[in-house]
């Protein structure tokens, strides 16, 4: 019987490998995440981007006082495999503040991306990741159609949100607590 030729496959890093990777300099001088155990590399931050993220993260810290922690920009465990840095995620309080392990994806409430040259990277990727691990809401503010993408419901056997919505200008998108965010605030 003929041996069966194999495939080449890539090999996906762990959370523990990639910490290593981290800790003996290898990512200096990048920005980085890990998604799916690979290592994708983040482009710089334009300055709608960046002042974006800043403005939302101010709302929502605003909005949500000391009923939340708002990460911005910080890591989030999906599994082994994945630990992204969502622009905005706001998460269930506890009692170290996330000072010892960053947030598993049952203490992450939304999470925020911040889309313009990354919009398909965003919708796809991302969306799948934080579908998969049952991240319950996810929102994408769409700096390319002035608009938030409002994804909830996930499904995490397929992989996906079984709801979206489209907010725009005039629109009122509700928050944990009880709080709410104006489109018009951040857009």
């Amino acid at each position: 019987m003929a041996a069966v030729p194999l495939a080449p496959t890539p090999y996906r890093f762990t959370r523990e490998e990639y910490y290593r990777m981290w800790e003996s300099g290898f990512f200096s001088d990048k920005r980085v995440e890990l998604l799916d155990g690979e290592i994708i590399t983040m482009p710089p931050q334009n300055p709608p981007h960046a002042g974006t993220t800043s403005w939302l993260a101010t709302v929502v810290i605003r909005s949500l006082a000391t009923t939340c922690i708002v990460r911005i920009q910080a890591p989030i465990v999906l599994n082994d495999w994945s630990e992204p840095e969502p622009d905005v995620a706001i998460c269930r309080l506890v009692p170290d503040n996330y000072r010892h392990e960053h947030p598993k994806a049952s203490e992450v409430l939304v999470v925020m991306e911040v889309a313009k040259t990354s919009l398909a990277y965003d919708r796809q990727r991302k969306a799948v990741a934080y579908a998969a691990s049952g991240i319950s809401e996810y929102w994408i503010i769409n700096l390319v159609d002035n608009r938030i993408e409002v994804f909830s419901d996930p499904d995490p056997v397929a992989q996906r949100y079984r709801q979206e919505r489209l907010a725009f200008r005039g629109d009122t998108l509700a928050l944990p607590g009880g709080a709410s965010l104006a489109v018009d605030e951040i857009l």
